[in-house]
């Protein structure tokens, strides 16, 4: 009873005192967010004949660290024993300690970058490059070559940032490192480069404390990690030579590029209901089924397929031949790619039971850079189904006052699976006086007269193989005005035979107009923007411009741009827009 008395006593003199409190926030200022900076290690930034095998990284502050094998980046990489990595690593405080596994080269300068591996263990900032790095020699003196230069896209001039940077010294075999992980003999190991590095974001790279000698240089989008070029996903860039290193180069170029270069491969077969995929490894442009029994395929039931166009490395074939549910049905294949690789193969087409759901004829045009339109015409009309049936006849230009110009049968062109229709029409200063409509006002009051012309495609002008009929089609298109346009004019020096001028725009890439072999151009009918010219330089005999081959360290037919872009307005005439390639 007395020891309860006693605790509702203290309770009572607390109660007045505990009323009195104020809450307040901790004290303490605003989380550090400096990042970790190098303040000493082992050994010292430009150390000579060090030969290991403790390192030692001390910070300002504790620090953890983050994917240690994977973001430390050592120059020259770092020999590696058997089924064990370069070095072990501890974190003790504030320093990362590594111990290697392998003996440093001798005479040779290596560099240390810890800026991704090192973080502050509370808030997770990491240091700048420069204050995480340390640079020493197992020999006698520190190699002082640098190599700066830039990554630019070939066809665009634009810098590319964040791509992997790759030297390669020359008296290392190539064919070692630019092995794929699906050769025979494939070693990663060895296709780890000499040096490495990543372009900012103007595409500039530095690399210094290079060896002297001679090195091969490859540039690639993707893993740092992966030291492969995945010429199906990623865009690349070499030198067919090496370059000198046993002096600085400090304006190196390497031009970018997007081109799939490995070899044209037959993937499989797909049996679907009413038609079958063949599909390839890449995409397709050109193909000729031959089928090798010729009694099933006649006149009125010839084979029917095209190109998918969500997929084009996939080949649809239909069954109009009705061949039973897996029954093979053998054909030869002759398919080629962009690069006119040529692929030619005997195999059987299969099919599921059942139909193909039967869909709406319908197609698709291309959306234009300009909707404005020159007298030589060209527009491409593809359907999603191949055309059995075609009438001409309604199939036409139309005027005002619906006057129609008919188009001849050379001006129609079929694709050979007859599922895009291309039409190539050249207006005559007649045509286009029939195509005059009520003028317009401009801002100055001056009054211009618009042209326009309308594409018809009537309903049942073609007809699938299903025996569907398109819905019809109307595109109109107008003419493009001098009095709304400007020129440009210059020349091209150069040694080589053959070339193609281009006037490209500059925010979408898509080229314009363009000229061949001329030395003296002029682009006129340019409407309000701003543009670039390039000239690409062809090979002889060939009539497009050729992106090289990297496997066979054949380098991209020359691209050279004019030095800086060009803005058009109405009415201006640009003279003096020289190249030189």
């Amino acid at each position: 009873m007395f020891r309860r008395l006693l605790l509702w006593c203290i309770i009572a003199w607390l109660m007045p005192l505990t009323a009195c409190v104020e809450v307040k926030t901790p004290e303490g200022g605003p989380p550090d967010q400096t990042p970790p900076k190098l303040i000493r290690s082992f050994p010292g930034e430009g150390a000579l004949n060090f030969k290991g095998p403790k390192l030692r990284f001390t910070f300002d502050k504790k620090i953890a660290v983050e994917h240690v094998y994977k973001n430390l980046i050592v120059m020259p990489t770092l020999d590696k024993p058997n089924n064990k990595p370069p070095y072990s690593y501890a974190v003790k405080g504030k320093t990362l300690e590594l111990k290697l596994h392998a003996p440093l080269k001798a005479d040779t300068t290596y560099a240390f970058h810890l800026h991704n591996v090192v973080k502050d263990r509370h808030e997770g900032t990491k240091p700048k490059p420069l204050h995480a790095s340390v640079t020493f020699s197992t020999g006698a003196f520190i190699d002082s070559i640098t190599a700066k230069g830039q990554v630019k896209a070939l066809l665009t001039n634009k810098p590319v940032e964040n791509v992997n940077v790759y030297f390669y010294n020359a008296e290392r075999d190539p064919k070692e490192w630019q092995k794929g992980k699906k050769d025979p003999g494939y070693d990663k190991e060895k296709c780890i480069p000499d040096y490495y590095t990543e372009t900012d974001k103007d595409g500039y790279f530095t690399l210094n404390h290079i060896r002297l000698g001679r090195y091969y240089l490859r540039a690639v989008t993707g893993s740092v990690n992966n030291y492969q070029i995945d010429c199906e996903k990623e865009k690349y860039g070499f030198l067919k030579d090496p370059i000198d290193l046993n002096n600085s180069q400090e304006a190196i170029v390497v031009p970018l590029i997007e081109s799939d270069v490995r070899d044209l491969k037959h993937i499989r077969v797909v049996p679907q209901k009413g038609f079958c995929e063949i599909i390839f490894n890449k995409a397709i442009t050109k193909y000729q089924l031959l089928p090798l029994q010729t009694m099933l395929v006649k006149k009125e039931r010839p084979l029917y397929s095209l190109i998918s166009e969500k997929s084009p490395e996939t080949i649809i074939v239909f069954n109009t031949l009705h061949c039973l549910a897996g029954e093979p049905f053998p054909i030869k294949i002759v398919v080629e790619d962009a690069l006119h690789t040529l692929l030619e193969e005997e195999i059987s087409l299969y099919f599921k039971e059942g139909t193909l759901d039967k869909k709406d004829l319908f197609c698709s045009v291309a959306p234009r850079l300009l909707p404005s339109i020159l007298p030589a015409f060209t527009e491409s009309i593809t359907f999603n189904k191949p055309i059995q049936t075609f009438d001409r006849t309604l199939v036409y230009f139309e005027c005002k006052d619906q006057y129609k110009i008919p188009l001849k049968e050379e001006e129609l062109v079929w694709n050979t699976d007859k599922s895009k229709l291309t039409i190539k029409k050249n207006f005559s200063e007649e045509e286009m006086l029939k195509c005059i409509v009520p003028t317009k006002e401009t801002d100055n009051k001056s009054k211009i007269a618009s042209r326009i012309v309308t594409l018809q495609l009537e309903a049942g002008s073609c007809i699938a193989f299903d025996h569907t009929k398109n819905k019809k089609i109307s595109l109109e298109y107008p003419f493009r005005q001098a009095e709304e346009t400007g020129t440009i004019a210059g020349s091209v020096t150069t040694a080589f035979p053959h070339f193609i001028i281009e006037l490209v725009h500059s925010e979408s890439g898509q080229v314009l107009d363009s000229i061949r072999d001329k030395k003296e151009y002029k682009f006129t009918l340019v409407p309000p923007g701003v543009y670039n010219v390039r000239v690409r330089v062809l090979n002889a005999g060939e009539t497009e411009w050729s992106p090289g081959d990297i496997r066979k360290n054949i380098e991209p037919n020359p691209v050279t741009f004019y030095d800086s872009a060009i803005t058009v307005i109405e009415k201006w005439d640009l003279q003096g827009i020289d190249l030189k390639c």
